[in-house]
């Protein structure tokens, strides 16, 4: 009779389990859509190389403690870079960022600033049986959005000086679709993970070709538009042991090579350059969705994370000091190839990225504080830094990027509404400040500041109370 009774409770469970499942999918697919019609447009000349520019879509935690990731695990903080870590999100948590960043450009004696603001990763997670959990999401994953113009010197068929303009424009982006699960087999600190990435969008190409001499000649344009898809897959490990009241953490992750499925439409048009727009006069050469797949590099990363959990609050560390190396295998990367030419720009290269974080909040980490409500010992304190050499090489100069972040989680106030009941809510506020580039070579160097506000939300989902 009791093994009835448990079965029928577990019955119950899960369907309540299926209808708040419902719920969160159909709330993600709704912010998906979104999201990725929101898509920004990028405002680097570097986004005018490969399939764009990468953008960093990691939640907050991760964000401002340098993109370190590999052996990085917590209860309320989604870590998409390592899978292995969604074992411990006992909770249903979701995850909501929004970026800010400014560019200041600089290319000889020549300086600009841009910049934009948009959404940066909606991300949620739930459990699904003990120590086993799911997270999916959405975010950006390039960026395209350039307007570079180039002038060349002639000498005409008369013998006078001719010159001639290239004007090249893009606009564009691809959008990564986020599924993952990690479990924690044996409860013995091991455990292990997978992500799929579905990458798809579009970037589209205008290089327009005019006499500057000649201004009612006609000149020549090239339209070419990008259509990509792509599955990428990844896995996770992780193990985590407390030795003395501090645990000690490995990780790593691997990232699977894969087919880039790309369709390419492309058009040489002539057209007259007028005050407001160009008008086309003809169409020199047309080619509608030709097939031109290319193939996405793998890459893997290891790290070390120390730290302290919380003894009142398990799901939680009062401090973390972390660390992460990451190759990217850059060379395999392969943009596709069209009438014997690339269809991306620019070379790529192995290259490899260091990082290091650190967590703290006092009230967890110093004993006498336990029991403060002050505002500052409750926050969490996040400082890192990183340096990446870069996959792009240009004029055999690596594109290389090095920063800092600085971040602050503030707790919202939880009121718990039965026993057992667990709810941490928190404001996220990270800066990240940097460089990427250089001047030399004709070269563009950018450096960067970026504001990250993101809000975290997690609750202890699908129980029902019989008492208040």
């Amino acid at each position: 009779m009791q093994t009835q009774i448990c079965y029928l409770l577990a019955c119950k469970k899960f369907l309540i389990l299926t209808r708040e499942m419902r719920k969160i999918i159909l709330a993600t697919l709704f912010f998906s859509t979104q999201f990725v019609a929101g898509q920004l447009l990028g405002t680097s000349p570097y986004s005018a190389l490969g399939i764009g520019d990468p953008i960093n879509g990691d939640a907050s935690r991760i964000f401002s403690i340098g993109g370190t990731s590999a052996a990085v695990k917590d209860g309320f903080n989604i870590n998409t870079a390592n899978p292995a870590s969604y074992s411990r999100l006992r909770y249903t948590n979701f995850d909501l960022g929004v970026i800010s960043t400014n560019l200041r450009q600089q290319q000889g004696n020549m300086e600009y600033e841009n910049g934009y603001t948009a959404f940066n990763y909606i991300l949620t997670s739930f459990p699904l049986a003990n120590n086993l959990s799911m997270m999916m999401g959405i975010r950006p994953h390039t960026t395209r959005g350039f307007d570079i113009t180039q002038i060349e010197s002639y000498t005409g068929l008369d013998g006078n000086p001719l010159q001639t303009r290239t004007r090249f424009q893009g606009s564009g982006g691809i959008n990564n679709a986020i599924i993952g699960a990690g479990w924690e087999p044996f409860s013995k600190g091991l455990s292990v993970g997978f992500n799929a990435n579905f990458f798809f969008g579009g970037n589209r190409d205008f290089i327009t070709n005019s006499i500057i001499d000649l201004p009612n000649s006609v000149a020549t344009r090239v339209e070419q538009e990008l259509n990509i898809r792509a599955w990428q897959f990844e896995t996770g490990l992780q193990y985590h042991r407390e030795i003395r009241g501090i645990e000690y953490g490995l990780g790593g992750t691997y990232r699977f090579g894969n087919t880039l499925r790309q369709t390419l439409t492309e058009q040489l048009l002539a057209v007259r350059l007028g005050a407001n727009q160009a008008q086309v006069t003809d169409t020199l050469r047309s080619n509608v969705d030709i097939y031109a797949p290319g193939y996405l590099h793998s890459a893997y990363s290891v790290g070390f994370s120390i730290g302290k959990r919380s003894e009142e609050r398990p799901e939680q560390y009062g401090w973390t000091i972390a660390g992460d190396y990451r190759m990217t295998f850059g060379s395999e990367f392969d943009g596709g190839m069209q009438d014997g030419r690339s269809l991306t720009r620019g070379g790529f290269v192995d290259a490899a990225r260091i990082s290091i974080g650190a967590t703290f909040i006092p009230t967890l980490a110093i004993g006498r504080l336990d029991r403060s409500k002050q505002f500052w010992n409750r926050t969490e304190y996040r400082l890192g830094f990183f340096h990446d050499e870069g996959i792009i090489s240009i004029n055999n100069t690596q594109i290389s990027a090095f920063g800092t972040s600085f971040g602050i989680a503030v707790p919202l106030k939880n009121r718990a509404m039965g026993p057992n009941e667990v709810r941490n809510n928190m404001i996220n506020f990270t800066v990240a400040v940097g460089s990427r580039g250089t001047t030399d070579n004709n070269l563009v160097r950018e450096n960067f500041t970026q504001f990250l506000i993101g809000i975290t939300l997690s609750d202890k989902w699908f129980d029902k109370y019989k008492y208040r």
